[in-house]
Parts: C-alpha cells; structure tokens; sequence
C-alpha cells in the first residue's frame, strides 16, 4: 500500500484507453398538448314573440272590440266559460303587470302575486298575459301559442299605451326583444316597444314570476329588490 492514498475503483481500469461512447439519450416525448375544455352547450331561448300587430288587428280602434274578436278565435286553449284574459283591469292607470298566463284567482301565484304589489303599495294596474287563457294542468306556455297570441297582446298593448310595465318571468320579459334567462334580466330596465315605429316605448322591469318564487323561497329577497326598484319608479311618475 505503499504510496497509495486513494482508493478509485474496485476493478483495475485503463486510465489511458478512448473513453466509450455514451448510449444516445432517448428522445425526448413532447409533453400532449393542453386540452381545452369543451364549451358549454348553448341552449337557445325561445324567440321573444314579435311586438307588432297584423295589419288586420291594427284597424281594431278599442280594446272592447278586440277583446270581443279575441273571444271568437278558435283555438285549442280558448275557453267558453272563460273570457279572455289578454289584458284586464285599471287600464288607465298606464301601469301593467304582465305574466305568461293567467293563474286562478285562489291559486298560491296569484295569492302570491297580490302581496307582492301590495307590500310596495301598487295602485290599481292592469294584468295582460301572453297567453290569454290558462293551458292544462298550469303546464308552460309552447312557442307556438305564444306566438299565436303575440300579434293580439301587441296591438293590446298599443292601445292601452303604458307608462310602466312589470314582467313576471322570462318569457314576458322576452316581450322586449332582450333574450336570456330571468336570472339575467330581472332587476334590469328594459325598454318595451309599442308600435312597428318604436315611437312609444315604455320602461318595463323584469323580476322572477311568483310560481317560481313559490317553489325556489331563496329567490325572494332578489325579488323584493326587484319590486322596491319598481317602487321607486312608480314614486317618480
């Protein structure tokens, strides 16, 4: 061990021999690229109804005259023992609360609805619904019985020519041409035009209908700003 002070390697090695060569590095895999999340599916909103009358309805100078057409229509939701329910009430007043359909007057909605005007002190309104007669069973509106009826409630609404207008639910809200769901629009001014011309609008405020108040309770505080901003509204008038 004489003069040896360092151990290298177990093995003797030839320190002098070419150094072998070194196994090519594997390649390298390129990492997969990011995949992008796939997009939500989009559902399209039923068209918001058309605010415009025929040409037909347009000559109608009254809304008795045309409520009395309205009660000869044939049609699957017409009712004989049920006048139509198009547009009723303090017409005068130029203050409408519009609804998809009319609700039984002891129904928990239209209970529901009462409180709700009164606890923000509404005075006399009118009620005008897009359809102007219940559907079976409470069940939703189609697209086509709205559309329908869209040419009558129109000429309706130009007639009665409101000053302020509260939507209950999306499709009434959908009135305005504005589409989206009620969660969107509720609390939002939207502008409800009255004629082709667009020459008589009126300031309408949607808010959640109150069936759907009755069966999501959570929804009401949203709805209580709602109707206060409404309150405020009918204040400045």
């Amino acid at each position: 061990m004489a003069g040896l002070d360092t151990i290298v390697e177990d093995q003797p090695r030839r320190w002098l021999a070419e150094p072998m060569a070194r196994p090519a590095a594997a390649p390298a895999v390129p990492a997969p690229a990011p995949v992008a999340p796939r997009a939500a599916a989009v559902i399209p909103l039923p068209r918001a109804p058309a605010v415009a009358a025929t040409p037909e309805l347009a000559g109608i100078a009254d809304l008795d005259t045309l409520l009395a057409r309205l009660a000869m229509v044939d049609h699957p939701l017409a009712r004989p023992d049920l006048a139509p329910q198009l547009l009723t009430g303090d017409i005068a007043s130029g203050i409408i609360v519009i609804a998809d359909q009319p609700d039984a007057a002891d129904s928990p909605a239209a209970r529901l609805a009462t409180r709700m005007l009164a606890a923000i002190g509404a005075p006399p309104h009118a009620r005008a619904h897009l359809l102007p007669w219940p559907t079976a069973g409470g069940r939703p509106p189609r697209d086509e019985e709205v559309a329908f009826f869209a040419p009558w409630l129109a000429r309706a609404l130009e007639l009665a020519a409101p000053r302020l207008v509260l939507a209950f639910g999306d499709r009434a809200a959908a009135l305005t041409g504005v589409t989206g769901g009620i969660a969107r629009l509720r609390g939002r001014w939207l502008t409800l035009g009255l004629s082709p011309a667009g020459d008589s609008p009126a300031p309408l405020l949607a808010t959640f209908h109150p069936r759907s108040l009755l069966t999501q309770p959570e929804l009401k505080r949203l709805a209580w700003a709602d109707l206060q901003s409404f309150a405020e509204r009918l204040e400045a008038r």
